[in-house]
């Protein structure tokens, strides 16, 4: 399976209730690559509101993930992924100099996403961080 197959076969068909099949999607991710595990990562922390899950059984999915392969992106990104979980928002300014650290690993669309959302960002300029990082990537500056 390629990424892109792998994309549309959990894209808003996340299964939080079935430990067995999320595991197996998280080593799914792993094998396959490139940004992956971070669109799984995306998929746990931004729980759908017609979803309902346990706080602890939230947290025992983003440590089976995290603790199942390692990316210097998984330390940068994860102030904004535990604010999903803990259904916090980041400031602005947290978000944005997440994202400036997330720079520096091209291609890291998924992880860049999750901190996109973790945010108010009333101003819009998380979002034009977000555009900007993308266009840099894409012309491989």
């Amino acid at each position: 399976m390629n990424y892109e197959e792998f994309y549309y076969s959990i894209d808003c068909k996340f299964p939080y209730h079935d430990e067995s099949e999320w595991k197996r999607i998280v080593a799914q991710s792993i094998e396959i690559g490139e940004d992956a595990p971070f669109l799984v990562l995306h998929e746990i922390c931004r729980l759908p509101a017609s979803e309902k899950l346990e706080h602890a059984k939230h947290m025992e999915m983003y440590k089976y993930w995290k603790n199942s392969f390692f990316s210097p992106v998984q330390e940068i990104v994860e102030p904004a992924s535990l604010s999903y979980i803990n259904k916090m928002e980041l400031s602005d300014n947290e978000a944005l100099a997440i994202m400036d650290k997330l720079s520096e690993y091209p291609e890291s669309f998924n992880a860049l996403q999750v901190v996109l959302f973790s945010c108010p960002d009333d101003d819009e300029n998380v979002d034009n961080k977000y555009r900007e990082t993308i266009r840099l990537w894409k012309s491989g500056a």
